[in-house]
């Protein structure tokens, strides 16, 4: 899955914690998603490492590109369009 040079170089240093596997798992099967007034594309999953919080990782428009991600303690709000529970496997850390 493509990023953008903000992701690499910026997201992915200031967050070591952060592994890429996971936000392509949230991407890929997402619990929850969003478009943003922007265009780019809000995907909301379980990250395991986070202690159950909530990962929302942000895609250009294409909905493929992961330009950034935010660790989030709750839900995601119910202005979103709600799947089945991305939960990424404590493996692909």
């Amino acid at each position: 899955m493509a990023t953008t040079a903000y992701f690499r170089d910026n997201v992915l240093r200031k967050r070591p914690y952060l592994r890429l596997q996971w936000c392509e798992a949230i991407v890929q099967n997402p619990m929850a998603s969003a478009v943003q007034a922007d265009g780019r594309i809000r995907f909301w999953g379980l990250a395991p490492a986070h202690q159950g919080r909530f990962l929302r990782v942000v895609t250009l428009a294409d909905g493929k590109t992961i330009h950034k991600d935010i660790a989030r303690l709750r839900a995601p709000s119910g202005r979103v369009s709600e799947r089945q529970p991305a939960v990424v496997s404590p493996a692909t850390r």
